[in-house]
């Protein structure tokens, strides 16, 4: 009887962590879907009429970088370049206890563009907090047409799981609720 019993709990058990491991694949998100997720667009200069917006100077696009995109985006992965890229930095001791940021940005007319005008939350971004070389991504007065990437940390207590944060450039901001509890 008591074999009976344990061989009935272990099939129990085990039916249970199948389960379970089918419902997780079933919810597992592909890498574009993840960065989707903890993305937030900021118009610089930019107003929306009804949809679309007018008049921008530039377009930046926010990742906020966590393990679960981190792992996602490594190795073998369908990653775009420039996150295999800038992800490398989310184990790096500069982002040990800090919060990764991705940046991507496009002019679209001629820009005076300073990475110091960026903030997440209350925190202002300084040229310490880049980690990409700044030789790797253009600033200053930039022409039309001109893209970059660059990462960037910041301090752990401006970032909540499930919370949401402002963030923007200059007087432009968005909002992203970061993934979490």
């Amino acid at each position: 009887m008591k074999n009976v019993f344990r061989i009935l709990s272990i099939c129990l058990v085990v039916c249970v962590v199948l389960v379970a491991g089918t419902e997780r694949v079933a919810r597992a998100l592909s890498v574009e879907e993840l960065v989707e997720e903890r993305s937030a667009n900021v118009w610089v200069e930019g107003q929306d009429l009804g949809g679309m917006i007018v008049g921008a100077r530039g377009q930046m696009t926010f990742v906020y970088v966590d393990n679960v995109l981190s792992r996602a985006s490594g190795g073998e992965s369908e990653a775009p370049d420039w996150l295999k890229w800038h992800v490398q930095h989310f184990l790096s001791n500069a982002a040990k206890g800090k919060s990764l940021f991705i940046c991507r940005y496009r002019a679209l007319i001629p820009w005076t563009f300073d990475p110091e005008q960026i903030f997440v939350g209350t925190y202002a971004v300084q040229w310490k907090d880049i980690l990409t070389r700044k030789d790797f991504f253009p600033h200053g007065e930039i022409p039309s047409d001109t893209v970059g990437v660059f990462a960037f940390v910041v301090p752990p207590g401006e970032i909540a799981p499930g919370k949401e944060i402002r963030l923007g450039y200059g007087e432009y901001a968005t909002k992203l609720r970061v993934p979490g509890r």
